[in-house]
């Protein structure tokens, strides 16, 4: 095995504890952890022997109410339904309807131990991990004869572009940028309806649920909301952007379609709706993103949000100062 092979598999075993990949879902008896879409048994939670990479299987918080009762034996836990006890496993335990142990319960009905109210836990893009990723990258470029028939490593074929879904981290939109300048890529800038298409085709197919920064941002130069990569404005209006919904009725104004332009105001008269299309903001400071929430159409966010990366891959990566990663 070459040295480059090597470098690839480390990578790949690394990105795959951490949960490189999404949509996993775990089989019977199982549970996800909180982060990195990894499965352990449900047998194993609280069991004082960590399994979860990110550790959520032993939080004290979760291991406050996830103990079998000793007097039922192992694994067993208590369960009461009217006034009688018994012994029983926690797999079934839940449809059981026993009382006493709700919180258990939801944890079992999400699939997940992530307690209400928890953040999602993303990786940190460290400078180690961008340097073994940007050697991955020229190893898998050097191999590659024809980039129309082959994506080099961490990138996946979508229509005719190489993207990487960098599912694991959640940083802010400069570091996302940074990030992806660093592996040979760019904020991905969609330039058409068939894009947007093939790209949502492709995520819903993938099962993912990740937000993703993507190469818009207000430009304060163009006084526009404009790609990254060659400050070419954003199309505004359906089919790209979401709408949001309003608790107040907003009297509706004509199509927004001067990109240099505030958005017109309502004519008199005007019927009034509870939803609004973005964007709504136009100031520095705001970054386009495309989110689970609203199908993976454009929202505007604010930049110092934390979102995952979205890559197009536009050549081999670039080693420069001006490409800062968070340590």
């Amino acid at each position: 095995m070459t040295s480059a092979t090597s470098l690839l598999v480390w990578i790949v075993n690394i990105l795959f504890i951490i949960g490189q990949t999404e949509g996993g879902t775990c089989s019977s008896g199982q549970i996800n952890c909180k982060s990195g879409n990894q499965c352990i048994s449900i047998s194993d939670v609280c069991n004082r022997d960590s399994q979860c990479a990110d550790g959520s299987d032993e939080d004290p918080r979760i291991c406050s109410f996830w103990r079998p009762d000793p007097q039922c034996g192992t694994g067993q836990y208590s369960c009461q339904v009217n006034y009688r006890r018994t012994c029983i496993s926690l797999q079934n335990f839940c449809d059981r309807g026993c009382s006493g142990q709700d919180q258990i319960c939801q944890l079992m009905r999400n699939k997940i131990l992530k307690l209400e109210g928890d953040k999602d836990l993303g990786m940190s893009i460290t400078q180690e991990l961008v340097s073994l990723m940007q050697q991955a990258v020229n190893s898998t470029t050097n191999d590659t004869t024809n980039y129309s028939e082959s994506c080099p490593m961490f990138y996946s074929q979508v229509g005719n572009a190489c993207l990487s879904f960098f599912s694991p981290a959640k940083v802010p939109w400069p570091e996302a940028r940074q990030f992806c300048l660093s592996i040979g890529g760019d904020l991905v800038a969609i330039k058409g309806f068939v894009s947007h298409e093939k790209l949502i085709e492709y995520m819903m197919m993938s099962h993912f649920t990740t937000d993703y920064w993507i190469g818009g941002r207000f430009d304060v130069d163009t006084n526009a909301w404009s790609w990254v990569n060659d400050d070419t404005p954003l199309p505004l209006g359906s089919p790209f952007w979401a709408t949001r919904y309003s608790s107040s009725c907003v009297p509706r104004a004509p199509p927004h379609t001067d990109p240099f332009s505030p958005a017109p105001r309502p004519l008199p008269k005007a019927p009034c709706f509870h939803y609004l299309q973005a964007p709504a903001q136009r100031s520095s400071g705001w970054c386009a993103a495309i989110t689970y929430e609203h199908y993976y159409y454009f929202t505007d966010e604010e930049c110092q949000e934390e979102r995952s990366p979205l890559c197009l891959y536009t050549g081999k990566p670039r080693h420069t100062d001006k490409v800062k990663i968070a340590n």
